[in-house]
């Protein structure tokens, strides 16, 4: 879908690929993953993108992504699953 440098593009990218493909549909399940050893650059995510989450999701379920994703998507990536909004 894309590629950013750096955690801030990174995240803003995330955000436009979610709100391109018309938004979270709250009702239905939610996970986010992440690739490499550490979920720190996922966690930033998630307090960056707060205004998606908040209010609409008691939880968020998070991940380590597999290794055959992440050998093609490298230490660093993040990934948002969902079924999308219903308008």
């Amino acid at each position: 879908m894309g590629k950013a440098r750096g955690s801030r593009q990174g995240n803003n990218l995330l955000v436009r690929q979610i709100e391109a493909a018309g938004g979270v549909d709250y009702d239905m399940p939610v996970l986010l993953g992440y690739t490499g050893l550490s979920d720190v650059l996922l966690q930033k995510y998630v307090a960056d993108s707060a205004f998606l989450w908040e209010g609409k999701v008691e939880e968020l379920q998070m991940t380590q992504v597999g290794s055959v994703v992440g050998t093609h998507a490298g230490p660093g990536a993040i990934v948002a699953t969902f079924f999308r909004a219903r308008h």
